[in-house]
Protein backbone atom coordinates (compact mmCIF):
# COMPACT_ATOMS: atom_id res chain seq x y z
CA UNK A 1 0.00 0.00 0.00
CA UNK A 2 1.16 3.87 -0.34
CA UNK A 3 3.67 4.76 1.69
CA UNK A 4 4.28 8.32 0.97
CA UNK A 5 2.32 11.92 1.71
CA UNK A 6 0.05 11.62 -1.17
CA UNK A 7 -3.24 11.10 -0.22
CA UNK A 8 -5.60 8.44 -1.67
CA UNK A 9 -9.21 8.60 -1.80
CA UNK A 10 -11.38 5.76 -1.34
CA UNK A 11 -12.19 4.77 -4.51
CA UNK A 12 -8.73 5.08 -5.08
CA UNK A 13 -7.87 2.02 -2.46
CA UNK A 14 -10.40 0.33 -3.44
CA UNK A 15 -9.13 0.01 -7.69
CA UNK A 16 -5.51 -0.86 -5.61
CA UNK A 17 -7.64 -3.40 -3.58
CA UNK A 18 -8.98 -5.47 -6.78
CA UNK A 19 -6.01 -5.25 -8.71
CA UNK A 20 -3.41 -6.58 -5.82
CA UNK A 21 -6.29 -9.25 -5.29
CA UNK A 22 -5.54 -10.05 -9.12
CA UNK A 23 -2.44 -10.05 -8.74
CA UNK A 24 -2.04 -12.78 -6.27
CA UNK A 25 -4.97 -14.81 -8.03
CA UNK A 26 -2.72 -14.55 -11.17
CA UNK A 27 -0.16 -16.12 -9.16
CA UNK A 28 -2.01 -18.96 -7.47
CA UNK A 29 -3.73 -20.21 -11.14
CA UNK A 30 -0.57 -19.51 -13.21
CA UNK A 31 2.28 -20.12 -10.66
CA UNK A 32 3.53 -22.59 -13.61
CA UNK A 33 3.96 -19.94 -16.17
CA UNK A 34 6.17 -18.24 -13.71
CA UNK A 35 8.24 -21.53 -12.78
CA UNK A 36 9.33 -21.49 -16.71
CA UNK A 37 11.10 -18.25 -16.79
CA UNK A 38 10.55 -14.74 -18.10
CA UNK A 39 7.51 -15.57 -19.57
CA UNK A 40 6.30 -11.56 -19.63
CA UNK A 41 3.44 -11.88 -22.40
CA UNK A 42 1.51 -14.61 -21.30
CA UNK A 43 1.35 -14.08 -17.86
CA UNK A 44 0.06 -10.41 -18.53
CA UNK A 45 -2.65 -11.27 -20.35
CA UNK A 46 -3.40 -13.74 -17.47
CA UNK A 47 -3.36 -10.97 -15.35
CA UNK A 48 -5.45 -8.85 -17.25
CA UNK A 49 -8.30 -11.79 -17.61
CA UNK A 50 -8.22 -11.71 -13.45
CA UNK A 51 -8.58 -7.89 -13.47
CA UNK A 52 -11.31 -7.74 -15.56
CA UNK A 53 -13.18 -10.41 -13.12
CA UNK A 54 -13.00 -7.69 -10.31
CA UNK A 55 -15.18 -5.10 -12.25
CA UNK A 56 -19.13 -5.76 -12.16
CA UNK A 57 -19.06 -3.49 -14.83
CA UNK A 58 -18.92 -3.39 -19.02
CA UNK A 59 -17.88 -0.14 -19.20
CA UNK A 60 -14.51 -1.29 -17.39
CA UNK A 61 -11.74 -3.30 -19.35
CA UNK A 62 -8.64 -4.33 -18.80
CA UNK A 63 -7.11 -4.13 -22.01
CA UNK A 64 -3.08 -5.75 -22.35
CA UNK A 65 -0.73 -4.80 -25.10
CA UNK A 66 -2.68 -1.50 -25.22
CA UNK A 67 -1.76 1.62 -27.43
CA UNK A 68 -4.37 3.10 -28.46
CA UNK A 69 -5.55 6.32 -27.48
CA UNK A 70 -9.18 7.52 -29.12
CA UNK A 71 -8.70 5.58 -31.92
CA UNK A 72 -5.38 6.78 -32.25
CA UNK A 73 -1.59 5.43 -31.53
CA UNK A 74 -0.46 6.19 -27.94
CA UNK A 75 2.15 8.86 -27.44
CA UNK A 76 4.27 9.64 -24.65
CA UNK A 77 7.17 12.10 -24.78
CA UNK A 78 7.16 11.87 -28.61
CA UNK A 79 7.48 7.84 -28.54
CA UNK A 80 4.84 5.36 -29.73
CA UNK A 81 3.84 3.42 -26.58
CA UNK A 82 2.25 0.20 -25.84
CA UNK A 83 0.91 0.00 -21.71
CA UNK A 84 0.93 -3.58 -20.73
CA UNK A 85 -2.23 -3.39 -19.25
CA UNK A 86 -4.77 -0.87 -19.29
CA UNK A 87 -7.84 -0.44 -17.34
CA UNK A 88 -10.38 1.84 -18.37
CA UNK A 89 -13.33 2.75 -20.23
CA UNK A 90 -12.32 2.33 -23.90
CA UNK A 91 -12.71 5.16 -26.38
CA UNK A 92 -12.77 7.70 -23.68
CA UNK A 93 -10.38 9.27 -20.98
CA UNK A 94 -13.08 10.05 -18.67
CA UNK A 95 -12.39 6.95 -17.25
CA UNK A 96 -8.67 5.99 -17.03
CA UNK A 97 -8.50 4.22 -14.00
CA UNK A 98 -4.92 1.91 -13.79
CA UNK A 99 -1.95 2.06 -16.25
CA UNK A 100 0.07 -0.97 -15.39
CA UNK A 101 3.97 -1.89 -16.41
CA UNK A 102 4.41 -5.64 -15.39
CA UNK A 103 7.95 -7.39 -15.08
CA UNK A 104 8.46 -11.09 -15.19
CA UNK A 105 12.07 -10.91 -14.30
CA UNK A 106 13.77 -11.54 -11.00
CA UNK A 107 16.08 -9.11 -11.48
CA UNK A 108 14.13 -6.10 -12.79
CA UNK A 109 15.50 -3.13 -15.40
CA UNK A 110 12.90 -0.70 -14.12
CA UNK A 111 13.02 0.29 -17.71
CA UNK A 112 9.35 1.30 -18.10
CA UNK A 113 8.65 3.11 -15.21
CA UNK A 114 9.11 6.55 -17.03
CA UNK A 115 4.90 5.69 -19.18
CA UNK A 116 3.94 5.44 -15.39
CA UNK A 117 4.93 8.62 -14.11
CA UNK A 118 3.73 10.16 -17.33
CA UNK A 119 0.49 8.16 -17.75
CA UNK A 120 -0.41 9.46 -14.26
CA UNK A 121 -0.01 12.94 -15.32
CA UNK A 122 -2.33 15.04 -17.11
CA UNK A 123 -0.02 14.91 -19.76
CA UNK A 124 -1.48 14.10 -23.53
CA UNK A 125 -4.89 13.68 -22.19
CA UNK A 126 -4.14 10.35 -20.63
CA UNK A 127 -4.81 11.35 -17.03
CA UNK A 128 -4.75 7.87 -15.47
CA UNK A 129 -5.93 7.77 -11.83
CA UNK A 130 -3.10 5.60 -10.74
CA UNK A 131 -0.34 3.57 -12.25
CA UNK A 132 1.42 0.23 -10.92
CA UNK A 133 4.58 -1.26 -11.41
CA UNK A 134 4.87 -4.55 -10.39
CA UNK A 135 7.57 -7.15 -10.60
CA UNK A 136 6.00 -11.28 -10.65
CA UNK A 137 9.42 -13.53 -10.00
CA UNK A 138 10.21 -16.67 -11.85
CA UNK A 139 11.79 -19.70 -11.72
CA UNK A 140 13.20 -20.33 -8.30
CA UNK A 141 11.48 -17.19 -7.38
CA UNK A 142 7.74 -17.80 -9.02
CA UNK A 143 5.19 -16.96 -7.02
CA UNK A 144 6.75 -14.16 -5.36
CA UNK A 145 6.10 -10.49 -6.09
CA UNK A 146 9.10 -9.23 -6.01
CA UNK A 147 8.03 -5.08 -6.51
CA UNK A 148 4.87 -3.31 -5.95
CA UNK A 149 4.67 0.38 -6.74
CA UNK A 150 1.59 2.49 -6.73
CA UNK A 151 2.03 5.97 -8.49
CA UNK A 152 -0.16 8.49 -8.78
CA UNK A 153 0.27 12.30 -10.46
CA UNK A 154 3.78 11.05 -11.72
CA UNK A 155 5.06 10.34 -7.87
CA UNK A 156 5.39 7.26 -6.30
CA UNK A 157 2.94 6.41 -3.33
Amino acid sequence: MPNSQQQITKEEADLMSKIESAANSTIEAEIGILKNGRVERNFMSCFAAQISKKFNTGDIHSDPFYNKHLGASKYLKGKLIELDIAVHERNTDQNNLVAIEIETNNSPARDDIWKIEGLTQRLDGYGYRLGLYIVFGVSKKAGQIITMEWYKNGKLL
